[in-house]
């Protein structure tokens, strides 16, 4: 891939991921003995000229199977459908959640050593999984999600998960809330960031303050942009 520098970064890569198992696996949605883990994780994919986009993104999660659920007019939809493969990253860095979340700035991250794709250099474990299966609701609108069953083909870990404070948590809630203005009134938006942002100047670390100021900045930004309504 164009950009990358020596053999050397890939082949580390290599030494800290596994080979996943790839037994048939079954769908979640068959059998009613399926306990449904959601983790919000950043989902990487490549475009058509090999760039890489980060989307964050609530994940069905499963040791052998993931379930990607974007939304149908996205490009993490499209770069799916075309090429196949992906990489979903776990990390407790809610700053790199926040940015791939409402930005599409575009992060630090090393090749995968499986699939065609990318890791997040800020992930502490990660899943290279390829596509089996898209179903997409019938008469698709633009606000439709699509569930992409796909398969676990490779994992590795970078570091420990140190995990979440009440302030990484008000972020990752935060990011999602400001992803949604499309879908939620305004005032009511405003309103829970201001909730949430109290507990990030309570419990947080410049990193989640970070976060939060790049929340409130894109906001504010779009209410601008609408001028007041919703």
């Amino acid at each position: 891939m164009p950009g990358w520098g020596p053999g050397d970064q890939r082949r580390q890569l290599r030494r800290k991921a596994r080979p996943a198992p790839a037994p048939a696996a079954r769908s979640p949605r068959r059998g009613v003995a399926w306990i449904i883990v959601i983790l919000e994780t950043v989902v990487t994919t490549l475009d058509e000229q090999g760039e890489p986009h980060f989307a964050a993104m609530g994940v069905v999660w499963g040791e052998e199977t993931i379930i990607i659920r974007p939304y149908t007019n996205t490009r993490t939809f499209r770069h799916l459908h075309k090429h196949g493969e992906a990489v979903v990253n776990v990390t407790d860095d809610v700053l790199l959640f926040a940015k791939s979340a409402l930005t599409h700035e575009r992060l630090e991250c090393e090749p995968a050593p499986r699939v065609h794709g990318v890791v997040l250099s800020g992930a502490c474990h990660w899943r290279e999984v390829q596509v089996r299966e898209i179903a997409v609701p019938p008469a698709a609108a633009s606000a439709s999600r699509a569930d992409v069953i796909t398969r676990v083909v490779g994992a590795g870990t970078l570091r420990p998960f140190v995990g979440l404070c009440r302030a990484k948590h008000a972020v990752v809630e935060a990011s999602i809330l400001a992803s949604r203005l499309r879908f939620l009134p305004l005032p009511e938006v405003l309103a829970e960031i201001g909730r949430l942002e109290a507990l990030v100047e309570k419990t947080g670390g410049p990193r989640e303050r970070e976060a939060l100021l790049l929340i409130r900045s894109h906001v504010e930004r779009r209410a601008g942009n609408a001028g007041g309504r919703r």
